[in-house]
C-alpha cells in the first residue's frame, strides 16, 4: 500500500512529518515567551500526548535549539513518559533543561549528539537516517545558542529543517547540500524575505520545495512581516523553488 507522505503544521516552527509510515515531530512542543509566535494549541498537545490519530505512534522528537518558541522541557518529559517507544534528539543545551532524574532513567531514548560548529553527526535509528548539523543561530546576541539543522532521510525522501540557522555562508558552504537533492526545505521566513536568505537557498541548497515558518500571528504582525515575505516571493517565484507559507495550525502539505 502506498502511504501519503505529508507535513502537518503544529506550532511556531513545529511540524509533524509522516513519511513511509514513520512519524517525526520537529520543534512541536513549545511555549513561546513572545506572544507573537504561535504556540501549540491545547487540544493538539493533548492529542499528541495521548497518541490520538493522527498523532499516534510517534517515532521521534527532534528539537533544533532550546529557545521557548522551539522547545518546552516539561512537555518533552511528559510525552516521553507516556510514549515509551519514542526517541528524542536535541542540542546539549536543550538536553540540560530536562529533569536530571528523567534524563538518567530514559537515557537510552534521549540521543546525545555533539557535532562541532558547521560539522555534522549521523544518526541511524528505526529506518530513519538523520544528519544533525551544528549551525550558527540568527542574531549576534544569540551566537552562543546551539542550533541544529536536521537533514532527514526516510525511504529516499529528504527533508531539511534548519531551525533558526543564520542565512550565512559559513553555515552552508562546506555541506554540499545540493548533491543531496533535497525534497523539502523547512526554514524561517527571513530565508524568503531577505536577499541573503534567498541566496543561501539558490547557491547552497536548491531544494525542490520550501515551507516558510516562524511567521507571527497575523493579528499581531505589527511590522508587516507576513506581507513582506509573500511580496518578496512573488517577485522571484518564476525562478525560485515552490514555497508554501505555514500560517494556520493544522494545515497539511504533501511532500
Amino acid at each position: 500500500m502506498n502511504h501519503l507522505n505529508k507535513l502537518t503544521y503544529i506550532s511556531n516552527a513545529g511540524v509533524m512529518l509522516e513519511i513511509n509510515e514513520k512519524k517525526i515531530l520537529i520543534d512541536s512542543f513549545c511555549n513561546p515567551r513572545m506572544p507573537i509566535y504561535k504556540r501549540i494549541p491545547d487540544e493538539v498537545k493533548q492529542q499528541i500526548m495521548l497518541g490520538i490519530s493522527p498523532f499516534n505512534d510517534i517515532d521521534m522528537l527532534l528539537f533544533t535549539h532550546h529557545h521557548t518558541d522551539h522547545f518546552d522541557a516539561e512537555s518533552v518529559e511528559s510525552f516521553m513518559e507516556r510514549n515509551e517507544k519514542a526517541f528524542a534528539l536535541a542540542t546539549p543545551q536543550s538536553m540540560m533543561m530536562l529533569n536530571s532524574v528523567f534524563f538518567d532513567s530514559k537515557e537510552s531514548r534521549l540521543i546525545k549528539v555533539e557535532p562541532k560548529k558547521y560539522q555534522t553527526e549521523d544518526i541511524h535509528l528505526n529506518g530513519i537516517d538523520i544528519q544533525a548539523i551544528s549551525m550558527l543561530h540568527m542574531g549576534k546576541e544569540y551566537e552562543e545558542v546551539e542550533n541544529f539543522a536536521y537533514l532527514i532521510n526516510v525511504g529516499g525522501k529528504k527533508i531539511l529543517h534548519v531551525g533558526d540557522a543564520k542565512p550565512a555562508q559559513e553555515n552552508y558552504m562546506d555541506l554540499n547540500l545540493i548533491r543531496e537533492d533535497i525534497d523539502l526545505l523547512i526554514a524561517p521566513f527571513p530565508y524568503i524575505s531577505i536577499a541573503a536568505g534567498r541566496q543561501m537557498i539558490e547557491k547552497y541548497i536548491r531544494p525542490k520545495n520550501i515551507v516558510a515558518m516562524h511567521l507571527p500571528y497575523k493579528e499581531l504582525d505589527s511590522d508587516g512581516w507576513i506581507d513582506a515575505a509573500k511580496k518578496c516571493y512573488e517577485k522571484v517565484r518564476d525562478s525560485f523553488p515552490r514555497t508554501v507559507f505555514l500560517e494556520e495550525i493544522g494545515e497539511c502539505i504533501t511532500i
